[in-house]
């Protein structure tokens, strides 16, 4: 079909005692192909339905359909979804991914600025960011040699024996390698 009907639910960041919601909404929107920079998505970490989502909420925000969203549309946008913000606030929002410093934003920023929001939303990310630290190889596992690595890195010289002994506590599942949830686990301990 020409037009298809998708859910647009993009973000919601706390900042003090501001709430912003980006957008929930059921939008009707032409549906669209390679909307976003391969490059660019990959590194956004971003699937097919979060573009097309994000595809869908700036094509909301954008009311005047000129490719970009300036403060006054994204303000107002807001505002109407019950949101207290002016356009000082939302001018803040838009400069940190502004890349050619127009003032607005095109899809791509957009998109920036949307997994941005996704990566602030997630209770875990300092533990992801700290687990790929420590994963030097990006398998998914911190071994023995890693884990000396990144202790040798930050001033902690361990012996062999004592680097073992911190894998062979945390290990739960006895592979001689942690995890993910098996660093996560030391990490909330």
């Amino acid at each position: 079909p020409e037009f298809e009907y998708k859910k647009a639910v993009v973000s919601t960041q706390s900042t003090g005692s501001t709430e912003y919601i980006f957008a929930v909404l059921l939008v009707r929107t032409k549906h669209c192909t390679n909307m976003l920079n391969p490059t660019l998505k990959a590194q956004l970490g971003l699937n097919e339905d979060q573009v097309r989502e994000f595809k869908d909420a700036f094509d909301i925000f954008d009311e005047d359909v000129s490719g970009t969203v300036s403060t006054s549309e994204l303000a107002s946008v807001m505002r109407t979804l019950g949101q207290d913000i002016d356009e000082k606030e939302v001018g803040v929002m838009i400069s940190e991914v502004d890349s050619d410093g127009s003032g607005e934003i095109d899809f791509e920023e957009f998109c920036t600025l949307m997994a941005r929001q996704m990566e602030k939303a997630d209770p875990e990310f300092e533990y992801k960011k700290a687990f790929k630290i420590f994963d030097k190889r990006g398998d998914g596992f911190i071994d023995h040699a890693e884990l000396k690595h990144v202790m040798t890195n930050i001033g902690e010289e361990m012996s062999d024996h004592e680097i073992a002994a911190m894998i062979k506590e945390a290990d739960l599942d006895g592979d001689g390698k942690l995890n993910y949830d098996e660093f996560l686990n030391i990490m909330l301990a």
